[in-house]
């Protein structure tokens, strides 16, 4: 693995697979990782092929709007897309490096039980409403026809692309924060940073979420998570810093700006509405029963 001119490893030379070995197996992480992975079949993946297969028959609605079709579909951003998963198991082949597994896999296994947590309170949305968008046929590339296949796209809200992205961004910060000897923490924190708006960025391009798909996302986050875990200025930095290397000739300036409004405005309206409801997923499924 080579080295950036910095010497610091890139996030990308870290492996995608070991984790999967490395956690399933140990008994010290044992339970997290298969809890993990239990909840992501259980309450992403079976709630879409019990609706697929019309086992179940919930109620199914577009939440695509005007906005998403003056957005235009880059194929070339679905590369951005597919690193979602190798985004969020990296870090911890970085962490093992960096720590050793034993010191290492208490870190993990509170990592992998927030990751399950976005899975699990995302769902209590799915169970209730299902969501989906417009999406293009596309035949001549296999990347989308394997994204077509597998997902049945019947989960667009919350994006847990777009949360888990964010998400993982703002569980290192914490971690670093609290982590002193963690070397080149700036760096690694922006890189993380960075994928995480690339991938956010690309839901929209490929038209797997639509535009009310990514305020919601962020509004869930900062739900779901302590006080001062994913703070409404976080978001709103996140809208900001979206589309920052899109060219203009992709998204115009008055587009950007336009989205990033709606943005804006779905998530402070969101959090707004949770000051006056029992839980927080009532102004969601409000929305949705507008949509209808």
């Amino acid at each position: 693995m080579k080295k950036e001119k910095s010497g610091i490893l890139p996030l990308t030379s870290y492996s995608n697979i070991a984790p999967y070995f490395i956690l399933t197996t140990n008994p010290l992480t044992f339970r997290h990782a298969w809890n993990y992975i239990f909840t992501i079949i259980n309450k992403f993946f079976m709630i879409q092929l019990l609706q697929k297969f019309h086992i179940t028959k919930r109620k199914v609605i577009f939440v695509d709007t005007q906005l998403d079709e003056k957005i235009p579909f880059v194929q070339e951003k679905v590369h951005d897309y597919m690193q979602f998963t190798n985004y969020f198991v990296r870090p911890i082949s970085m962490l093992i490096s960096v720590h050793g597994f034993f010191k290492a896999y208490p870190v993990i296994n509170k990592y992998l039980d927030f990751l399950a947590l976005q899975y699990s309170s995302a769902a209590k949305i799915y169970k209730k409403c299902m969501t989906t968008t417009h999406r293009p046929r596309i035949k001549n590339n296999k990347l989308f026809r394997m994204i077509h296949f597998f997902d049945p796209h019947l989960c667009c809200v919350p994006s847990l692309h777009v949360a888990i992205s964010s998400g993982v961004w703002a569980w290192f910060r914490n971690y670093f924060e609290n982590t002193p000897e963690f070397p080149d923490k700036e760096f690694r924190l922006n890189e993380i940073r960075t994928l995480a708006l690339k991938i956010a960025e690309s839901v929209l391009f490929v038209k797997q979420h639509s535009v009310n798909c990514v305020p919601m996302s962020l509004y869930m986050l900062t739900a779901i998570t302590p006080q001062n875990f994913f703070t409404t200025k976080d978001a709103i930095s996140f809208f900001e810093d979206l589309f920052f290397d899109i060219p203009d000739e992709i998204l115009s300036n008055s587009l950007k700006t336009e989205i990033k409004e709606h943005f804006h405005f779905i998530y402070e309206k969101s959090l707004l509405e949770h000051c006056y409801d029992e839980n927080w997923q009532e102004c969601i499924l409000r929305w949705f029963e507008q949509l209808n």
